[in-house]
């Protein structure tokens, strides 16, 4: 919320009060040419002078910008906005889904360690790979090839996977294909090779064996693989593209 810089903060109205959220200014439309708007507040600088301080968010950096209004642009504004329909809960849950850029340190804070991910940097350029941690408004994600730092107020879009979801009745299905698969494996092996009758059940044993720690791995990638991602853009652009 801003503060008062000077002059006496002016009620809106009485629905709105004194600051005009980022909800409500989508739907009311007040100040529709600034991207990712957060609040504003009027001030009554003097008689006839009202100047309004206005928080916005560029690349998740709180900014304020400042415009005047006289005495009567004022009024016309609080004279239309009375005819409005009042905003309701519902119409706010409606709009949050456009305003992900006033909540990326919550969502961030909340992506456990150890998650996928994939980062669009503010250079276009896509950072993708496992998250190590978030810490000082920074991203460290193990790549294939190193470690990098994305600093939170760098990036444009975020993919991730909120919750990967499980399939108790597939486990047994994809544990007891792949452990047949490692099995078949092996036995093709004691065909070409013609190893002792001791040796060829050794075999088949690491084969069933090994087959079974691999259908954890492939278990746990087709539910990764299959969990939808959550993105979300910090740019009016991506926000745009993604509502596409």
């Amino acid at each position: 919320m801003l503060g008062a810089q000077g002059g006496e903060v002016v009620e809106i109205t009485k629905d709105i009060g004194y600051t005009l959220d980022a909800e409500e200014n989508l739907h009311y439309k007040v100040f529709t040419d600034i991207p990712n708007f957060e609040s504003a507040q009027f001030f009554e600088m003097s008689r006839n002078r009202i100047e309004v301080r206005i928080s916005f968010v560029e690349y998740t950096q709180i900014k304020i910008s400042k415009r005047a209004f006289d005495l009567k642009e004022f009024n016309d504004l609080q004279f239309r906005l009375k005819q409005e329909q009042t905003i309701t809960d519902e119409i706010r849950e409606s709009f949050r889904k456009n305003l992900t850029y006033l909540r990326t340190k919550s969502v961030l804070d909340n992506i456990p360690t150890g998650q996928y991910l994939e980062v669009k940097n503010i250079n276009g350029q896509w950072v993708k790979g496992t998250l190590l941690a978030f810490n000082n408004n920074r991203l460290l994600i193990q790549t294939p090839v190193s470690i990098k730092q994305v600093p939170m107020n760098k990036m444009k879009q975020i993919k991730y996977r909120e919750k990967i979801i499980t399939r108790p009745d597939w486990k047994l299905n994809i544990y007891g294909i792949v452990a047949i698969i490692g099995l078949g494996l092996m036995e093709t092996w004691n065909r070409q090779t013609s190893p002792d009758w001791g040796y060829k059940w050794h075999n088949r044993f690491i084969g069933a064996t090994l087959g079974l720690v691999a259908g954890a791995e492939v278990y746990d990638t087709s539910m990764i693989l299959l969990t939808k991602k959550t993105q979300f853009g910090l740019t009016p652009e991506e926000l745009d593209k993604l509502n596409r």
